[in-house]
């Protein structure tokens, strides 16, 4: 009996995280047409005030719904942080994007592959396979992945190789082995952080040392590149979990847009 209500309770939890996402993706969509009129308009994209106004009152009806105002001042952080990225994915696409997108404007099937291969560091090797290091990946895989035919994937590593400028890329690129998704079970901190300009020097060395002061080593920084990603992150791995007075502390840095903790 117990194991049914549980199960019951559940679907409800499963029910309202789908919502959850249904309303995530309806407020994307209305911050997407907000950016093109704003873009229409010549305005600037970004709108510090009124992004402090809705952190604002995310906190304040947290209070009164007697929820966590820190966590919801995360949740709306991260809301408005993924907002922000797909305006600027799909009005100021990054300098290598756009190079990559003539290339492929043609072939929106291949550039597909293109990004999944780029967001992975799946190269190409000289006999035009696709490789995750040393290891091949079979073509099929990657088609089913993006949802394209198997022979795209082929014609995406036959184009790669014919041009000098794709070959260098795609003939180089190397996977990571990237902590964020185990570092829970490893009993570290994941701290993931959005710059105002991702292109200012001494951000690494700044955060760094904030998080030095609370006693944290650090195990592992990962940082977007701004010439691939709309909007870069750095995120950074902890020999151990934060607390929120470090997220404080590093929302005092001038050029942080926003400082999340998972």
């Amino acid at each position: 009996m117990k194991s049914q209500e549980i199960a019951d309770l559940r679907k409800k939890i499963d029910e309202i995280d789908k919502q959850i996402l249904e309303l995530v993706k309806r407020r994307t969509e209305i911050a997407k047409e907000i950016a093109e009129i704003k873009q229409k308009k010549n305005l600037p994209l970004t709108d510090t005030a009124r992004e402090l106004e809705i952190i604002a009152r995310a906190k304040e009806t947290a209070k009164n719904l007697g929820i966590d105002s820190s966590f919801a001042e995360s949740l709306i952080r991260l809301l408005i942080a993924h907002s922000w990225e797909k305006e600027r994915e799909r009005l100021e696409p990054p300098e290598v994007w756009r190079i990559l997108e003539k290339k492929f404007k043609d072939y929106p099937a291949q550039f597909k592959v293109v990004r999944l291969m780029l967001r992975y560091g799946l190269r190409v090797n000289e006999n035009g396979e696709i490789c995750c290091g040393p290891m091949k990946v079979p073509a099929v895989q990657i088609a089913k992945e993006v949802g394209v035919d198997r022979r795209v994937v082929e014609q995406v590593a036959e184009r790669i190789l014919s041009d000098d400028m794709l070959r260098k890329i795609f003939s180089a690129l190397e996977p990571v082995a990237y902590l964020r998704g185990a570092a829970k079970a490893m009993g570290m901190g994941v701290l993931e952080i959005i710059p105002e300009d991702a292109t200012r020097p001494g951000i690494v060395r700044d955060v760094a040392e904030k998080i030095a002061k609370f006693g944290v080593s650090i195990r592992q920084v990962v940082a977007d590149d701004p010439k691939l990603t709309p909007q870069p992150k750095l995120t950074i791995i902890t020999d151990q979990p934060l607390r929120a007075e470090v997220l404080e502390a590093l929302r005092e840095l001038p050029y942080i847009r926003s400082v999340i903790i998972y």
